[in-house]
């Protein structure tokens, strides 16, 4: 097990800079797939006898929305939301009055959840890399993230006491969380500081907008990691997939990097460019 894990993070690591390095299409191209396939996941874990989230469809809007924000931004983002979400709903018409789906309102609305969670802030991944200087930003939010999650898991085993979501996730403690906050907004302030020099004056990034952008990824974050638990625990499933061996699906290993994605974005457009450096 711990072999497997340690095979998917020495090929994951160089594979995902080389892409973020090249950007443009590629990177477009390889977070359409990833998002793509945290759809099927997702509508796999969802359906059940007469509800069924048709994971093709879902897959494909979902990869949509993301390959439409690589190449026109917010441009077309609505008008490609809005047809995605009329699409789903004539489907689900068609399989109520013909195919007797008789939950078929239910799978409705997984399916444009499915869509607006993935797609939508899956979207969010690229809008964040297609800043200025967003490789710049893109591995310090990933650089942040990964340190709220690791810091999270340290404190939390050493030191956690108090449960942070009983229901939905038993191991997580109060302490890990503020232990993961901590991580993630020192991290943010040093990574920060070494990447000022590289990134240039005019990319924007300094010490206390690293400092920032750790304070609110390591905040809000954990948002991710708890909503995917809370639908696995509802469809009684430890993982999405089995896609990473050892780390389970695509939707598991994105959960608390969709959230980032969101903040890291609005943080860097409109907080961070308010502070004094």
């Amino acid at each position: 097990m711990m072999r497997d894990r340690l095979a998917v993070i020495l090929i994951l690591i160089p594979t995902g800079i080389a892409v973020l390095v090249a950007g443009g299409a590629v990177f477009t191209g390889l977070i359409a797939l990833l998002l793509g396939m945290a759809a099927w996941e997702y509508a796999r874990l969802f359906s059940a006898p007469g509800k069924n989230i048709p994971p093709a469809i879902l897959a494909a809007s979902c990869a949509g929305l993301v390959i439409l924000r690589g190449f026109f931004g917010f441009d077309h983002a609505g008008a490609a939301l809005s047809g995605s979400i009329l699409f789903s709903t004539f489907w689900f018409l068609l399989r109520y009055e013909f195919a007797g789906e008789s939950k078929a309102a239910t799978a409705l609305g997984l399916t444009l959840g499915g869509t607006l969670y993935l797609g939508w802030l899956g979207g969010y991944f690229v809008s964040l890399r297609l800043l200025p200087y967003g490789y710049w930003w893109f591995m310090l939010c990933l650089a942040v993230v990964g340190a709220a999650d690791s810091a999270a898991y340290l404190v939390g085993r050493a030191w956690g006491r108090h449960k942070l979501a009983r229901l939905i996730s038993p191991k997580k403690t109060w302490e890990g969380y503020f232990g993961g906050i901590a991580g993630a907004t020192l991290v943010g302030f040093a990574i920060a500081w070494l990447f000022q020099w590289p990134a240039g004056a005019g990319s924007g990034i300094h010490p206390a907008g690293g400092l920032l952008l750790g304070l609110l990824i390591g905040l809000i974050s954990p948002l991710g990691d708890l909503a995917i638990s809370m639908m696995k625990r509802e469809v009684a499933q430890k993982d999405s997939g089995d896609f990473f061996p050892g780390h389970g699906g695509v939707l598991d290993r994105i959960d608390s990097w969709l959230i980032t994605a969101v903040i890291g974005y609005y943080a860097i457009i409109g907080l961070i460019p308010l502070l004094p450096y």
